[in-house]
């Protein structure tokens, strides 16, 4: 009799045990489960590329350079980014005047003619390299916006960065400011150019701090749902860019967004 209620009372324990073992088992289970569809997901997260603009300038487009070769993009291999650089940025007050936005107080931008060992440096380093144009033109004034003045600016460039960078193996155009007006659209298919755009991340807007900065990049990345790469487009002449450029990108992608080479056919 002793013996029969022993037995019972053990399997009563056991019964009590049972749910105790089925809810670790269940939370394993769980932690599996979701650590595969983290994969998953993370696999599906939106890939970024990075562009320059405003360049090249000794030192400040130097320390960009070197914080790319420490950046490893999808392939494990440092990555490649897209420059858009100047020809001959104006020095003067009112020749900045002339080109310039009117809201555009800050005035300090690149040249290939003045800088050409900085270009070379992009080049030989394995970036791509683009047209945009050749003082910064804010193509809203109306003596920018002709066919005359936008072929000129895109000629131009072409006449003073080909004897310092040789040929280069893609045509591709970014405009100031994002600006496309209709001679703009013309004059570049003319001329056999691809326009290529991007998502401007705020480092040239005065006051812009590197945390606003990893905000944005991160809102964009999110919200991005076009079937290629989105372009986040920099300028190497900012602070924010060239102190910062490896923590904002190592934000991003500890956010499981994935960086990979800058590419023009893949946009």
């Amino acid at each position: 009799m002793k013996s029969t209620l022993k037995i019972k009372a053990t399997i009563k324990q056991s019964i009590w045990f049972i749910p105790f073992i089925a809810s670790l088992l269940s939370g394993c289970i769980t932690g599996l489960d979701a650590s595969y569809l983290s994969g998953q997901t993370a696999t599906k997260k939106t890939e970024f590329m990075l562009s320059f603009d405003d360049g090249p300038m000794p030192d400040t487009t130097d320390r960009v350079l070197d914080i790319l070769a420490t950046l490893k993009a999808t392939d494990g291999n440092p990555v490649k980014a897209g420059f858009f650089l100047l020809a001959d940025a104006p020095d003067e007050f009112w020749q900045r005047r002339v080109y310039y936005a009117p809201y555009e107080l800050w005035t300090d931008k690149g040249s290939i003619a003045k800088y050409p060992k900085v270009a070379r440096r992009i080049k030989q380093a394995g970036h791509t390299i683009g047209n945009h144009t050749t003082h910064h033109s804010w193509f809203r004034w109306p003596w920018l916006d002709t066919e005359e003045s936008v072929l000129s600016e895109i000629t131009e460039w072409e006449a003073i960065a080909k004897p310092t960078l040789g040929p280069l193996n893609k045509r591709l155009f970014r405009p100031p400011y994002f600006i496309l007006t209709k001679n703009v659209l013309e004059t570049t298919r003319r001329l056999g150019y691809q326009i290529v755009m991007g998502e401007s991340v705020g480092d040239a807007t005065p006051g812009m701090t590197v945390d606003e900065i990893k905000e944005k990049t991160q809102s964009i990345l999110a919200a991005w749902s076009k079937p290629y790469p989105c372009v986040l487009t920099f300028h190497d002449n900012r602070p924010a860019t060239y102190e910062h450029l490896d923590e904002i990108v190592s934000n991003l992608q500890q956010q499981g967004f994935r960086l990979v080479h800058f590419d023009s056919e893949r946009l």
